[in-house]
C-alpha cells in the first residue's frame, strides 16, 4: 500500500509543526524529521518530543543535514524523496518551522521531485491557515543534456576533457569529420548547461575539465525518477 510521507525540517516551534502538519488536508503515514548536524539542544529536544508522540502511530525517521549548505541540503533531502517515489509513496514538504536557507532547500527539492511544499501561516504564535506553495515548473532539460549530467554523475561528478566526455559517449572515432561534428555538438550543449548553472568548465593546459555543480548533482539525482 502506498503511503503519504511528510518531510519535516525542525526548528524552534514544535507545535506550529506538529498541528500544520495534521492541518496539512493528507494523512500522516510516515515523517522525516530533518535536523541540522550543529543544531542546538533545544531544537533536537523538540524532535525527540515529535518524534515520542507521531512514532506511536508512525514511522519516523530522521535525516541530518548541514543547514549552511542549501544544495547540498537539497540533495540530502532529494535523496530521501527519490527512494519514497520509487516505493509509489507521495511526499510532502513542510517548511513551516525552518530557518531561511532550509526553507530554500525544501523549495529546490520539491521542485526538482515534483513534492508538494506547504507551511503554516501564523500571528500572535497561532496558525492563522496552512497553504500550498505554488511552485512554479522547471525548465525543460533536453534528453542530451541530461544523458550528459548523468554521465558526468556516473564518472564522480567530473571529467577531465571534452574529449573524454564524448568518448564516454559515444566512443572513440578516427574519422576527423565525425569527430568535429561530435565535439562542436558536445560544446554546444555544455554552453547550455553552463548558463543554465548546472555545470562548470575549467581549462587545465590544452583540456577544458567539466563539473557538476550542487545543482547539476540534483538534476543528476532525480533524472530517472
Amino acid at each position: 500500500m502506498n503511503k503519504v510521507v511528510h518531510v519535516l525540517p525542525v526548528g524552534s516551534n514544535k507545535e506550529v509543526l506538529l498541528e500544520s502538519t495534521k492541518l496539512s488536508g493528507k494523512p500522516i503515514q510516515k515523517v522525516y524529521l530533518v535536523l541540522g548536524k550543529d543544531d542546538k539542544e533545544e531544537i533536537y529536544k523538540n524532535a525527540e518530543d515529535i518524534e515520542k508522540t507521531l512514532s506511536v502511530l508512525v514511522e519516523v525517521k530522521r535525516i541530518l543535514v548541514d543547514k549552511t549548505e542549501i544544495y547540498a541540503t537539497a540533495l540530502d533531502i532529494l535523496r530521501v524523496i527519490k527512494e519514497e517515489l520509487k516505493d509509489g509513496n507521495e511526499v510532502l514538504i513542510n517548511a513551516s518551522d525552518t530557518t531561511r536557507e532550509l526553507c530554500i532547500a525544501c523549495y529546490i527539492a520539491a521542485q526538482l521531485s515534483g513534492s508538494k511544499l506547504y507551511m503554516a501561516v501564523t500571528s500572535n504564535g497561532k496558525i492563522d491557515k496552512v497553504i500550498d506553495i505554488l511552485i512554479p515548473p522547471l525548465k525543460k532539460i533536453s534528453d542530451d543534456k541530461l544523458t550528459i549530467i548523468k554521465t558526468i554523475d556516473e564518472q564522480g561528478g567530473e571529467v577531465e576533457s571534452i574529449n573524454k566526455l564524448i568518448e564516454l559517449l559515444e566512443g572513440k572515432t578516427e574519422d576527423q569529420k565525425k569527430y568535429m561534428a561530435q565535439r562542436a555538438r558536445m560544446s554546444y550543449h555544455l554552453k547550455g548547461l553552463e548558463d543554465d548553472g548546472l555545470v562548470v568548465m575549467k581549462r587545465e593546459g590544452k583540456n577544458v575539465r567539466i563539473k557538476l555543480t550542487e545543482l547539476g548533482k540534483a538534476y543528476a539525482l532525480m533524472a530517472n525518477v
